[in-house]
């Protein structure tokens, strides 16, 4: 086997700091379960229906998504900016905290 100087190691570019990015990204979770949870507790969107959130496979982004309750099918599939943005509203209308 061949061997590496420890010179050729400092040339080697170190990854970045990975710990931000994280408590970002569950920042960003917690705040879309939040609105989430305010939508679901809301009933906007129908005694029938239910929001739930989850991470798209493909882009690692957060979907959320309303399913009917009782074929779990999914009726519509909206960005967490949405979300975050309906529930931002109805919390400001309604006056919740």
């Amino acid at each position: 086997m061949g061997q590496v100087s420890g010179a050729a190691l400092w040339n080697i570019p170190l990854p970045e700091a990975q710990p931000a990015v994280a408590a970002e990204s569950r920042a960003r979770t917690q705040a879309v379960a939040a609105a989430v949870r305010t939508i679901n507790e809301s009933g906007i969107v129908g005694p029938d229906r239910q929001v739930t959130f989850s991470t798209d496979a493909a882009t690692r982004e957060l979907v959320v998504r309303v399913v009917d309750k009782q074929s779990k099918d999914v009726l519509v599939q909206w960005p967490s900016e949405y979300a975050l943005n309906l529930a931002q509203e109805y919390r400001k209308e309604h006056q919740v905290p």
